[in-house]
């Protein structure tokens, strides 16, 4: 990491022992635990951003990362989606991240030059 800011789950928790802090999950939530003086400004934003990444890191279940992160999410929606329960929601995150596989990997045979659904000759 050398110092700068950490740009991964793992350079995160690192940093935040270096500083005499830890990390708990706790009902689905990820907590900050310590005693010394509060961690630099960037390293808490970087906590923030990297909140899913560092919970799987430390081991906690996909779902349970998935399931915490639509709790944060579901009072922003639009009211029809705020009223599906939560296994219908999870079931349309998962068609998102397939539908976001399919184009990102569709983007990558494009930039090969490869033609739509065949490959390069």
């Amino acid at each position: 990491m050398g110092g700068g800011i950490p740009i991964n789950a793992i350079e995160i928790i690192d940093a935040v022992r270096r500083h005499g802090g830890s990390f708990v999950v706790n009902d689905g939530k990820l907590l900050l635990r310590g005693n010394g003086p509060r961690l630099p400004e960037e390293l808490l934003q970087a906590i923030r951003e990297h909140t899913p990444s560092i919970m799987i890191a430390l081991g906690v279940p996909m779902d349970r990362v998935v399931a915490s992160t639509l709790r944060e999410l579901r009072p922003n929606l639009p009211a029809a989606l705020r009223a599906l329960p939560d296994e219908k929601l999870h079931a349309l995150v998962d068609w998102s991240i397939i539908a976001a596989w399919e184009r990102t990997v569709q983007k990558m045979i494009d930039g090969n030059g490869a033609p739509r659904g065949g490959r390069k000759r």
